[in-house]
């Protein structure tokens, strides 16, 4: 997850359309994760994406660093997102509290700390992200969203906790019964090889072009990644 820095912030607070266009470029594809685990539809969730962006270039003079830039952000995305489910009649997806026998018991609020002691965490190849992706689609939707911003957008538990708007000790249960239930779908689907080294994936910088409009980025598609 990249967290924009102070200074960049501040000028695309002053309309700085360089500070907005690098904004737009480390946040879009963790814009467009989130909206398509609320969405479940690649247009969908590129418009949801587009919308995001228009209403962040609105809203961020407001912004005023109480919580981190990131998790301001993917809160507006979620309820941008749950907003769009109400208006179309559809299941919002709330994530639930934990079960009465995980507050009961101490080990299932405790998430694993190594995010890449599982199934799920090879995700520096490109067919085993798709399959995590798949999968996360057949999970109840509390878990799915969790699960996405804890895998895809590389969030901390207070973080996702934040966003959320639930108790932390929710989020780590949720992600310990999700990784289990996302770990059982990715076995059925295909076994992995004995011999398959699991490694965290690499994040690749790419820097902005200075002759990017910001306005421009908004109307890409940001399916095609």
């Amino acid at each position: 997850m990249a967290e924009p820095s102070a200074d960049i912030i501040y000028r695309a607070q002053a309309g700085d359309p360089e500070a907005l266009t690098q904004l737009i470029i480390s946040q879009q594809h963790y814009v467009y994760s989130i909206a398509m685990s609320v969405l479940k539809n690649p247009e969908d969730a590129a418009d949801l994406a587009q919308e995001a962006f228009v209403r962040l270039f609105r809203a961020l003079p407001q912004y005023n660093g109480e919580s981190r830039f990131t998790t301001w952000l993917y809160r507006l995305v979620v309820n941008l997102g749950r907003d769009e489910l109400r208006r179309r009649g559809r299941q919002v997806p709330v994530v639930m509290p934990a079960a009465t026998e995980d507050a009961q018991d101490e080990l299932a609020s405790v998430a694993d700390d190594d995010r890449w002691a599982d199934p799920a965490l090879a995700l520096d190849s490109r067919e085993l992200r798709d399959d995590v992706r798949r999968a996360l689609e057949q999970l109840d939707e509390h878990y799915r969203l969790v699960l996405t911003l804890y895998y895809f957008d590389d969030m901390k538990y207070n973080d996702i906790a934040e966003v959320l708007d639930i108790p932390l000790n929710t989020v780590k249960s949720h992600i310990r019964r999700g990784k289990e239930r996302l770990a059982a779908l990715l076995q059925e689907q295909e076994e992995p090889p004995a011999t398959l080294e699991v490694s965290r994936p690499k994040v690749v910088e790419r820097p902005p072009s200075r002759a990017a409009n910001p306005i421009a980025l908004l109307i890409a598609p940001f399916g095609a990644r």
